[in-house]
């Protein structure tokens, strides 16, 4: 089945101020809960959401690489809490004692895919508030504000473009990342992340430079795309905005909050559905307004 382009759909359409809204309000949903059910739904329906406007490629190519920290914070976790009961698997090593304890277990994978969630979270909101979006919502409060949003939330995607640029011009004096032992390739991606930190700093200031000899931040600006808010907007935003305090008023509650490391378990208790249902009806809200709108256009 073939895609829409994300150009074409109803989220990157949103006036920059409502998608603003949203994104604000799902980084902190996902900093509010951690309970095991609660973070499963959220990672799901993240991963829905980014193959739904990304594509599949996209997605799977972003998972493996997810993958590999996930793993790592699990890793930690599991060495650092020794505490926890109970214990799956126990063994000493040259008298140092290991053991493997579910809540240590549970507690990294649960931090592991809060993370995961939260780049998968970005790298939505890198395809739907484009650089222009993000300078018409931040510019009137400051624009030298607004240029740091943009530069902060395009940091890692401008590295990685910049970082094949740089694999492929060292290809053409036959220094490649995936040749030689590993040693050689060790120091090979050193020296390519010292070349990148390097000319990422001289043409920052570079930019800098030129952008203070134009006055920039002076005077207001003016943008070359204007947006206009509209009814779609504000029932977007206040659908949004009503489950995201219902969601704040459970938090509040004390619901769906592990404090503690030791405590994380299997257990699913009635109110974490409550948040679970919510928290999949905020996520799956820009597919359900594209949906209205399309059924009340037609």
């Amino acid at each position: 089945m073939s895609r829409e382009p994300i150009e074409k759909r109803f989220f990157f359409h949103i006036h920059p101020l409502a998608a603003t809204v949203y994104f604000a309000e799902l980084i902190s949903l996902l900093l509010f809960f951690n309970h095991l059910s609660i973070v499963a739904t959220s990672f799901l329906l993240i991963t829905f959401l980014n193959w739904d406007y990304l594509g599949g490629q996209r997605v799977w190519q972003q998972l493996k690489i997810d993958f590999w920290i996930f793993l790592v914070i699990v890793a930690f976790n599991v060495l650092l809490n020794q505490s926890g009961r109970p214990y799956i698997w126990q063994i000493t090593f040259f008298n140092v004692p290991f053991k493997l304890s579910l809540s240590a277990l549970l507690y990294g994978g649960v931090m592991g895919l809060m993370l995961v969630e939260m780049l998968m979270m970005f790298a939505l909101l890198n395809a739907i508030l484009t650089t222009n979006k993000l300078l018409a919502v931040f510019s009137p409060v400051s624009p030298r504000f607004a240029l740091l949003v943009v530069l902060s939330v395009n940091l890692v995607g401008t590295f990685t473009r910049q970082f094949k640029q740089l694999v492929m011009y060292q290809k053409t004096r036959n220094v490649a990342l995936k040749v030689g032992s590993p040693k050689q390739r060790v120091e090979t991606a050193m020296h390519f992340l010292n070349l990148l930190l390097e000319t990422s700093l001289a043409a920052g200031m570079e930019k800098a430079q030129s952008m203070d000899a134009r006055g920039f931040g002076a005077t207001k600006r003016s943008h070359y795309q204007a947006f206009r808010w509209q009814t779609g907007d504000s029932g977007f935003v206040a659908t949004t905005s009503l489950v995201f305090l219902g969601l704040l008023g459970l938090r509040i509650a004390s619901f769906g909050w592990t404090t503690s490391a030791l405590d994380f378990n299997w257990t699913f208790p009635i109110t974490d559905g409550w948040i679970s249902g919510l928290f999949a009806g905020f996520l799956l809200m820009p597919i359900i307004f594209e949906r209205a709108t399309d059924l009340w256009i037609n």
